[in-house]
């Protein structure tokens, strides 16, 4: 994934949102990855639900995507 700036304005509503899942216990490493790439940290949901943590980035114009990691079925919490 990269991130490549808009040669027109930003649309009033996002038209897309990406969800990006990554391996269990490497969500930090791939949103501290995509901080390096000019995302901007938002905020995390790592408690509401027991089959997935996820944290909310925004590219450089503002659009939001996830970096999601879902636990193995082993360790998922009831």
């Amino acid at each position: 994934m990269f991130f490549q700036p808009e040669a027109a304005p930003r649309a009033e509503h996002q038209v897309a949102h990406w969800d990006l899942t990554v391996p269990w216990c490497s969500r930090l490493a791939e949103v501290e990855r995509l901080i390096g790439l000019e995302a901007t940290y938002k905020w995390d949901v790592l408690d509401e639900f027991p089959h997935v943590q996820w944290t909310t980035l925004a590219d450089p114009e503002g659009n939001l995507l996830c970096v999601a990691e879902h636990p193995p079925a082993d360790q998922q919490r009831s």
